[in-house]
């Protein structure tokens, strides 16, 4: 059961009327003193916050090449015009809103993937203190469910980031944001209440299962890592801040699970933790951050392993010319330990390797020729993992320009949407899938297409962007490809200086 920490203070107070029964020597402080306290602890936290949680609207654009602060300035006129979708006007109401978290002092907003939307199809506004400022978006990432708006506004408050990985259960904490689109008056809204739990599951959407992401889970929230809290998020809220009672910014808070039509009485946050800050920093510079991929088709241990303490997760399929296959994992593992960490089950695999970079070297700690009723031999692996292709709703986005050579975009072969279907086909020590070709640029004219796969460029194994991008920096003059794959077999094309 979760505690309803709007019982805290009627608890306070009685122990307030008890200590009025009771009382001793005033060399204690009274329940009341107790509750006086903790009111000022909370009043002072949410004005040291406020200042730092915006409202955010969402439009749809007028023009798809009209900038953000043109669409502003337009205004509406004409017999019959509706005064009150101008979004200049102190009581317009944005059909679509959602709530923001100043990062950055120099304009840069923090707020939820979902609350942006189609990127391609909206335009955005910020209030700050009353006043509407045109956004823009530097990079939206769907699989953490993050976004970084960008206003030309400075000398704003950002706020502090804590640590998600110290809380715990029963912490008191307070959320801040936009319900029902009333913070544009410059005064976010406030509740407050505890941690329920942590490392919780949104819940799958159903109407997304079987639509390429997997059984309805398509954030890493899916697979366990939010925080719950019985502080209400009211809609509008997602977007907005959970904040210890330092003021801390520990939390994202996010509407996700009441979208599918659980815990409406509660609310969750994306935690503030390693894998927030790292792909924070990636959002802030422009850029989309890239996830792990191991390449495994993992499963839950029976209930008769699990009653007998063991724990981890059994791979049921290795997928041919990824990472777990060229490290030598066998259906059949269980993965028990990544990293030195205990791995309980498939989710917590799943959570794991996918919060992680991809290019990063993990160790991995495995049971391998054990049965239901015993434990195989204990064995250690060190993998790179690949990159993760992420299926949902919507595209990523950055506003940095991916790189390109010669007219020819490359990704991680196992990112590309070819993969799943042909990862027999494909040279198993490795390579890159091309994503976009440039019509009538040199690579085009060499005949690549999306879709195919580059393992050398000359006699140089490439297996990620990187590698790619390093090794054609520097050459001049015509350079030799070395293809594999699905729509070419085995051969090599050769592609001409521009």
């Amino acid at each position: 059961m979760i505690f309803n920490s709007q019982r805290l203070l009627g608890l306070l107070l009685g122990t307030w009327l008890l200590a009025g029964v009771n009382s001793a020597p005033a060399q204690e402080p009274s329940g009341l003193q107790a509750a006086v306290a903790l009111e000022s602890v909370l009043v002072d936290t949410i004005a040291k916050a406020e200042k730092s949680v915006v409202a955010v609207a969402r439009l749809r654009k007028q023009s798809p090449d009209a900038s953000p602060a043109a669409e502003l300035g337009e205004g509406l006129s004409g017999e019959g015009a509706d005064l009150f979708s101008d979004p200049t006007r102190p009581d317009y109401v944005p059909h679509d809103f959602g709530s923001g978290v100043v990062i950055d002092s120099r304009g840069l907003i923090l707020t939820t993937y979902h609350v942006v939307g189609d990127i391609r199809v909206s335009r955005y506004l910020v209030w700050i203190g009353k006043k509407p400022y045109p956004a823009t978006v530097k990079a939206a990432d769907p699989w953490l469910d993050l976004a970084v708006l960008k206003i030309e506004a400075n000398e704003l408050q950002a706020l502090a980031l804590g640590d998600a990985k110290s809380l715990k259960k029963g912490q008191i904490v307070l959320a801040l944001g936009n319900p029902y689109a009333i913070a544009r008056d410059g005064e976010p809204s406030a509740t407050w209440g505890i941690i329920a739990n942590l490392a919780r599951p949104a819940p799958p959407a159903p109407e997304r299962t079987g639509a390429g992401a997997t059984e309805g889970r398509f954030t890493l929230h899916h697979y366990g890592n939010l925080i719950q809290t019985d502080a209400r998020l009211e809609l509008g809220s997602s977007g907005g801040a959970l904040v210890n009672l330092k003021g801390e910014l520990i939390g994202i808070t996010t509407s996700l699970a009441a979208l599918v039509g659980y815990e409406k009485s509660g609310g969750f946050a994306i935690p503030v933790d390693e894998d927030f800050r790292r792909s924070l920093e990636t959002l802030k510079s422009g850029r989309v951050p890239e996830y792990g991929f191991l390449g495994v088709a993992p499963t839950f241990l029976a209930a008769e392993e699990r009653r007998q303490g063991r724990f981890g997760a059994r791979l049921l399929d290795v997928v041919p010319s990824t990472p777990a296959a060229k490290s030598g994992l066998q259906p059949g593992d269980v993965i028990t330990h990544v990293e030195g960490e205990p791995i309980s089950d498939e989710l917590q695999l799943i959570r794991r390797l996918s919060g992680l970079p991809a290019d990063t070297n993990v160790q991995l700690t495995l049971e391998r020729g054990g049965g239901a009723n015993r434990r195989g031999k204990v064995v250690t692996s060190k993998v790179t993992l690949s990159k993760k292709r992420v299926e949902g709703p919507r595209p990523a986005f950055a506003e940095q320009p991916d790189p390109s050579w010669r007219g020819l975009r490359v990704e991680y072969a196992t990112a590309t949407p070819q993969f799943r279907d042909h990862s027999r086909d494909l040279d198993p020590e490795g390579s890159l899938g091309v994503i976009d070709v440039e019509k009538d640029s040199a690579a085009w004219k060499a005949g690549l297409r999306p879709g195919e796969f580059i393992s050398h460029v000359g006699k140089s194994r490439v297996t990620t962007p990187k590698q790619f991008y390093q090794a054609t920096a520097d050459l001049r003059g015509s350079v030799s490809l070395k293809l594999s794959g699905l729509l070419t077999g085995t051969e090599t094309r050769t592609i001409a200086a521009e």
